[in-house]
Order: structure tokens, then C-alpha cells, then sequence
């Protein structure tokens, strides 16, 4: 299920193609290379951005793996949501270089779909409704 909105704008994780998370990391591949261009290829700095080069490449090959099933499981779809989220937020500080895509990748996407926003929204009042009911049992002194 995507989401009603305009195909710009990305609302779910479901509206996620493998073109957003290729075009995320070539983004980033490009934004950090920039940065390791300047931090140069020694010194702890540089191990660091090695590592962050590496996350990037991973989160965003896991991304791609998860993508590739036509009916995730429920734990899939949660690794979805965050897998973007990382990726999104580590892309986030460079919003200001050219080639970031406001639309797809500004707003946060909290859930796979209609669907698993609607089930999180229903366990959230049942769990307020029962600590209601909790407190409302517990004897007075």
C-alpha cells in the first residue's frame, strides 16, 4: 500500500524504490568523498570516514536485499523503515549541496504503510487505555 500523496513525496517505506536508496547513496558517496578529499587518507579521522563510507554501503545493500521481497515480514518491514531513517539522517547535514531531494528525503518515515500506522496508532490508545484502567483500580489510602 503507498501512500495517497503525490509520488514526489515519500510518506511511507512502502513508497520506497531501489532508485531512492541507489540515488541516496550516490549522495552520500558524494557528499563524504568530498569530506575525505579534505581529511586526507591517514590519521584517525580518515579510519573514521573509512567506516562511515562502509556503513553507508551496507545499510544501503541491506536496503536494496530488503526491497526485493514482495511481502515482507513484519520485522523486514520495521528493518525498512530504519534502514531508510539511517541512511536518510546521515544524508540529512548535507541538505544544503546540490542534489539533495527535498521531497523524497526530508520528511522522517515512521512506518512501512496506511497499514502499520493505523496498528501502531490502535496500541498506543489500547495501552493508554489499560494504564487508565490500571490506575483507576488501585487502591486509595
Amino acid at each position: 500500500m503507498t501512500s495517497p500523496e503525490s509520488e514526489s513525496i515519500l510518506a511511507y517505506a512502502a513508497d520506497l524504490t531501489r532508485e531512492d536508496v541507489t540515488t541516496l547513496e550516490t549522495f552520500l558517496n558524494t557528499q563524504l568523498g568530498r569530506v575525505y578529499e579534505v581529511v586526507g587518507e591517514t590519521g584517525e579521522t580518515s579510519f573514521a570516514m573509512q567506516s562511515l563510507l562502509i556503513l553507508v554501503s551496507d545499510s544501503a545493500g541491506f536496503l536494496h536485499g530488503l526491497l526485493r521481497l514482495e511481502q515482507p515480514d513484519s520485522w523486514q518491514r520495521a528493518a525498512i523503515v530504519r534502514e531508510w531513517q539511517r541512511l536518510r539522517s546521515t544524508a540529512h547535514p548535507f541538505n544544503h549541496c546540490e542534489g539533495f531531494n527535498y521531497d523524497r528525503w526530508w520528511n522522517q518515515v515512521q512506518h512501512y504503510d496506511a497499514t502499520d500506522e493505523r496498528a501502531e496508532s490502535e496500541r498506543i490508545i489500547r495501552l493508554a487505555d489499560e494504564t487508565v484502567l490500571d490506575e483507576g483500580s488501585a487502591p486509595t489510602e
